[in-house]
């Protein structure tokens, strides 16, 4: 009696998790209606570091793997993808991003029983030392001034069934320039679907959800004399406020298909719609092949919808581009897992190629799990 009231009870959560899953998709698919994937909103938003990817493996797949990834990855990728860890698993990354900026990240996730798996991220964005230049001293003042940008998440997932993942991230979100700064909220929500079948999956992944952000600090306090007061009396301080910024909000509907296995090698394709609240729609697939889960190369490409407007009639017309502002299209990769006792210990790596005046992005990852 009770296995047979255990069995409903998980044919009741899997019909649960895959209606979850049908709403999360209407949202989606409703979400991207509304946003029209125009970029004609393109430089509005803030907190663009929210976008700059971390983890080479999705890197390297330009972030089709939405639909799969199942390590700690997953944590910026699709946090659902992180339910189906088991065990401890740790992550450092280091990218040489574009303009001489670095991108550091880690994260770290454990399961904890049947409540799921908790997960803790740290990403930071640092853009280098700046002069600081008026038009008084166009040469600089002699002050330099070092900008950073971070991101702290927290992710919690759960695998509910066999082939459904469920996970969510909330991002603390803090940039710092001079002696201002601004502090906001981000979510993330994911879901991974395995339908069974010659390992055809896919994903959904909707990011950067929250409030809007807005600067303040001791930059926007300025002495003035109130207008009409006794010369002689003291200066007040008057407090400016900055216009607030919506996050970068996006979202992602992927796939994976495993189109060969033979022995111990496998490939899978991957492809994926991402349309963003700030830009055009991407589109994007990718293509890896796997030997033992130890040996890995990963090769992708995506292309990106760009809206003109006719500066004399007023037209609006949408071309399909391959890459974006800054990248070309493509992405290579390759990674390494090798076991050091009772440890994983792998090692990815990630070049994506930019248009023009600055060098390629190289992200370099260790990964271990326990």
């Amino acid at each position: 009696m009770n296995v047979h009231w255990g069995i409903l009870d998980m044919r009741a959560a899997g019909r649960r998790a895959v209606r979850a899953l049908g709403a999360l998709i209407a949202l989606s698919l409703l979400a991207g209606v509304a946003w029209a994937g125009s970029d004609l909103r393109k430089g509005t938003s803030g907190a663009s570091e929210l976008l700059i990817p971390v983890g080479p493996e999705g890197t390297a797949l330009s972030g089709t793997s939405t639909s799969d990834v199942s390590d700690i990855e997953a944590i910026f990728w699709n946090p659902a993808g992180l339910g189906g860890i088991e065990g401890t698993q740790a992550l450092f990354t280091h990218t040489s991003y574009i303009a001489d900026m670095k991108l550091n990240f880690a994260a770290a996730a454990t399961k904890v029983g049947n409540f799921g798996v908790l997960g803790v991220a740290a990403k930071v964005l640092s853009i280098g030392d700046i002069i600081v230049t008026t038009e008084a001293a166009p040469d600089g003042t002699g002050e330099v001034i070092t900008p950073t940008f971070t991101t702290i998440g927290f992710t919690w997932a759960k695998q509910f069934t066999d082939r459904v993942k469920f996970g969510s991230t909330m991002n603390i979100v803090t940039e710092h320039v001079l002696d201002n700064s601004a502090t906001g909220i981000a979510f993330d929500f994911g879901v991974q679907y395995d339908t069974g079948w010659r390992g055809l999956r896919f994903g959904i992944a909707m990011k950067n959800f929250g409030p809007t952000m807005s600067f303040s600090g001791p930059g926007f306090d300025q002495p003035v004399q109130v207008p009409g007061s006794d010369p002689t009396s003291s200066n007040r301080i008057l407090t400016f406020s900055s216009a607030p910024f919506e996050l970068p909000s996006l979202f992602v509907l992927a796939g994976t298909y495993d189109v060969w296995r033979q022995g111990h090698s496998a490939v899978r394709l991957l492809g994926s719609f991402q349309n963003n609240n700030f830009g055009g729609d991407n589109f994007a697939g990718g293509a890896e092949w796997g030997y033992r889960d130890m040996l890995a190369l990963r090769g992708s490409w995506y292309g990106t919808l760009a809206t003109t407007t006719d500066p004399v009639t007023g037209n609006e017309s949408v071309d399909f581009t391959s890459g974006d502002d800054v990248y070309s299209g493509y992405a290579l990769g390759a990674g390494l897992t090798v076991p050091t006792g009772g440890t994983k210990l792998g090692i990815d790596l990630a070049w994506r190629p930019v248009r023009a005046y600055f060098d390629d992005t190289v992200e370099l990852g260790v990964n271990m799990r326990f």
